[in-house]
């Protein structure tokens, strides 16, 4: 059905956009943020059973993997972006998932930090891609009027995936252990699963997205030009810069989430003297409950998102960020009650940062040239997780796990200011 009035429950469909597509669009969301995150959320296991790292090691270690992918990311996401547009969404993104396939079913053959920095970085392309081509669709299937409330749903179906990671897929190498297998082949087993999904999804892509084109006519211009194009788009259109910093700060957030708080709670309970697959299982539920907070409050946050001045929805979401990622810092006992309110904190700022960048950004990137703009939006995003890896991992080793999510909402405070000073500004002439 591809008439100018077709819905997928709330949200109204841009003309070209059927309902298969979009359903095809959200489990693709729900998948490629369910394989991106799961890899920083299994690299405990890997530290601990494939390389026997030392705990004092493992938090620098995990920044430092996290910051060698995300200078994949920064080279590639404006180059990802200029291919969107010329070569179309379809075949970009079933791609991603086939190198994400490949990936993952060398994930669990990594015996040294030098080939599990390989791996990370041969992952990292595929992460590149799904990343860029999840905000690049979703910013062309809805009408104006409905694009908060599609990235609200994109939201809830992303935090589906992500509250599956922490029930299920995080509690695949305890299942394998339990069925007979040792640890490190439990470990492969579990990596092969998500290698097949992986691949199922590249199929599904290929022959459920719209086959539309979204560029012009004009004459190709070279990645650099593109990228002057993206840059030119917030010199000129502050939202387009409150766009590009948010990526900054909530890329970060994401990164903190799933690889040290992740890291976090596997390093407390192994201290406990848990086994490396219990101590997994028990990451995972409190990775879920981070993310069921996200996925409980999409909703909320993408109605926020069409209700209110984009810029204004921008400020609230940084300022749940700053409450949430702050409040990290006062925790003593890191598998105690106070972590519970603490993480549904975490998970309302996370998923209120993410509606409200992918929100703007798709407001104000024009649809000719929407693939460059979203690619230098990622950009932005890699750029602040290397910053947060960097810093955030040597935070976590030098003076206490919980110093990466202060360092974070300090961050999310300064953007909240920037917002509020926009919004105030923009008032004047309105």
């Amino acid at each position: 059905m591809n008439d100018q009035n077709a819905r997928f429950g709330p949200v109204s469909l841009a003309v070209g956009v059927s309902r298969l597509n979009m359903t095809v669009f959200l489990l693709s969301a729900f998948a490629g943020m369910m394989l991106n995150t799961f890899i920083s959320v299994v690299q405990p296991y890997i530290l601990n059973v494939n390389l026997a790292l030392p705990v004092a090691e493992q938090g620098r270690i995990s920044g430092e993997m996290v910051f060698y992918g995300e200078v994949v990311i920064l080279l590639l996401s404006a180059a990802i972006g200029l291919f969107t547009d010329k070569l179309g969404r379809r075949g970009m993104y079933a791609g991603g998932f086939v190198i994400m396939a490949m990936g993952y079913s060398l994930y669990g053959f990594v015996d040294s930090v030098g080939s599990l920095a390989a791996v990370r970085v041969f992952l990292a392309i595929a992460i590149s891609v799904i990343n860029v081509m999840i905000a690049t669709v979703q910013a062309d299937y809805p009408k104006e009027e409905s694009r908060g409330k599609l990235v609200g749903l994109t939201g809830v179906v992303i935090g589906l995936g992500a509250v599956l990671i922490g029930v299920g897929l995080a509690r695949l190498p305890f299942w394998f252990v339990g069925a007979g297998y040792d640890d490190l082949l439990a470990g492969r087993l579990t990596l092969f699963v998500m290698s097949a999904m992986s691949l199922l999804m590249a199929i599904v892509v290929w022959f459920g997205l719209s086959t539309q084109t979204h560029h012009d006519n004009a004459a190709p211009l070279t990645l650099k030009e593109n990228f002057a194009i993206g840059i030119s788009a917030a010199r000129n259109n502050l939202r387009v810069a409150l766009a590009y910093g948010c990526a900054f700060v909530s890329r970060g957030d994401l990164v903190v989430v799933g690889t040290f708080y992740v890291l976090w709670m596997n390093q407390a309970a192994v201290e406990t003297g848990m086994s490396p697959d219990e101590a997994s299982k028990v990451a995972g539920g409190f990775f879920g409950l981070v993310m069921g907070s996200a996925l409980l409050w999409a909703p909320v946050s993408g109605w926020l998102s069409d209700r209110l001045n984009r810029v204004s929805a921008m400020a609230v979401a940084m300022g749940l960020c700053a409450i949430g990622y702050t409040s990290m810092g006062l925790i003593a006992e890191p598998l105690g009650g106070w972590m519970y309110p603490a993480g549904i904190l975490l998970g309302i700022g996370q998923m209120s940062a993410i509606t409200a960048s992918q929100t703007l950004i798709g407001q104000e990137a024009p649809p000719a040239s929407r693939g460059t703009i979203v690619g230098v939006f990622s950009f932005f995003g890699a750029a602040g997780v290397m910053f947060i890896t960097i810093a955030g991992g040597r935070l976590y080793d030098a003076i206490d796990p919980s110093a990466p999510f202060v360092l974070i909402g300090i961050v999310n405070a300064l953007l909240f200011l920037c917002a509020v000073l926009l919004r105030l500004k923009s008032r004047k002439f309105d």
